[in-house]
């Protein structure tokens, strides 16, 4: 995927109330390919809310994006079109799992050779070094 994880998402707010996410698409296809057109909900009411996100293939789309539809009016309402903060979540995604629970690092195994404990010998691995065989390259026709 990409490096930065919102490489092209953007935020979009005043949408007018009854606006399709399709019709949010459309708005955005002109600049760049539209990955994903997202409108909020109320999570206790499910009523739609007046802003959104859009993910837009490139960064480069998204600030054509930004350039061209910042303060344009869609549908009646002026919009405001301007980078994400952080990534928009995927409607149906699975959430992330929370980090295991770290365990205690046991201690070494000792030998009691009877004056204290004295650590036993740690394992050794040996690395084998070998030549990396080197590329030929083809003579020049």
């Amino acid at each position: 995927m990409r490096g930065r994880r919102n490489h092209g998402n953007l935020f979009i707010a005043n949408l007018p109330a009854d606006l399709p996410e399709a019709r949010l698409a459309e708005a955005f296809d002109p600049y760049g390919i539209v990955l994903s057109a997202e409108i909020a909900r109320d999570p206790n009411t499910g009523a739609r809310l007046r802003h959104g996100w859009v993910d837009i293939a490139t960064e480069r789309a998204a600030n054509a994006a930004i350039a061209g539809l910042h303060g344009t009016k869609l549908e009646g309402s002026r919009i405001e079109v301007r980078p994400s903060e952080k990534p928009v979540k995927k409607p149906g995604a699975v959430p992330a799992r929370p980090s295991p629970a770290r365990r205690p690092i046991p201690a070494l195994p000792t030998m009691d050779t009877g004056a204290g404990a004295v650590p036993a010998p740690a394992r050794q691995f040996v690395v084998e070094k070998r030549p990396l065989r080197r590329r030929v390259e083809p003579p020049a026709r």
